[in-house]
């Protein structure tokens, strides 16, 4: 009975026995939490089952806006990657293709992969748009700014030959 005792006061719920204490939270009444099984999981369900409903019940009211069956002998012109590429794609028009589609990306995933290691600052962490970590929230911004407006750039301002047209322009017919 004692050393049963003594197990229930030596419990963490930390990684490798970093958190001393019965409860996950500190400075919490256990009463003021929701314990993630059944009760958040049950929510998410419900969730889930509410929008699923939602789609399933849009795609029986409303056709997919689906283009022809492709023809290998008639390709559109501009041939257009999906949008999450069109970023991509865009770049591969400023200059020879291995700064756009080789260069760029591999400094991006680079820059990506260094972050970790570049800003080691613990101010702030876990806080949104905190003053301390200004610098790095505006590179943030300032990168998907660049990213969405390529997309913005390469799907509504290109056009046949992937020439630049501005939105008011109407392509030449070819």
């Amino acid at each position: 009975m004692a050393a049963e005792k003594q197990m229930d006061t030596m419990k963490s719920y930390g990684l490798m026995n970093l958190v001393k204490g019965k409860t996950p939270s500190i400075q919490k009444d256990p009463y003021e939490m929701v314990m993630s099984w059944p009760h958040l999981l049950f929510r998410e369900v419900v969730v889930f089952l509410i929008v699923l409903t939602i789609i399933m019940g849009m795609s029986v009211l409303f056709n997919a806006p689906l283009e022809e069956m492709a023809d290998p002998q008639n390709t559109p012109n501009p041939a257009k990657a999906p949008w999450y590429f069109l970023g991509l794609q865009e770049s591969l028009s400023w200059g020879p293709p291995f700064l756009g589609g080789t260069l760029f990306p591999a400094v991006l995933a680079m820059l990506l992969i260094a972050v970790p290691y570049l800003d080691r600052s613990r101010a702030g962490i876990g806080l949104w748009f905190h003053p301390q970590r200004r610098t790095i929230n505006i590179l943030f911004t300032a990168g998907m700014v660049l990213w969405f407006g390529l997309i913005v750039v390469g799907t509504f301002m290109r056009g046949p030959d992937w020439d630049f047209y501005w939105f008011w322009q109407h392509w030449e017919a070819h």
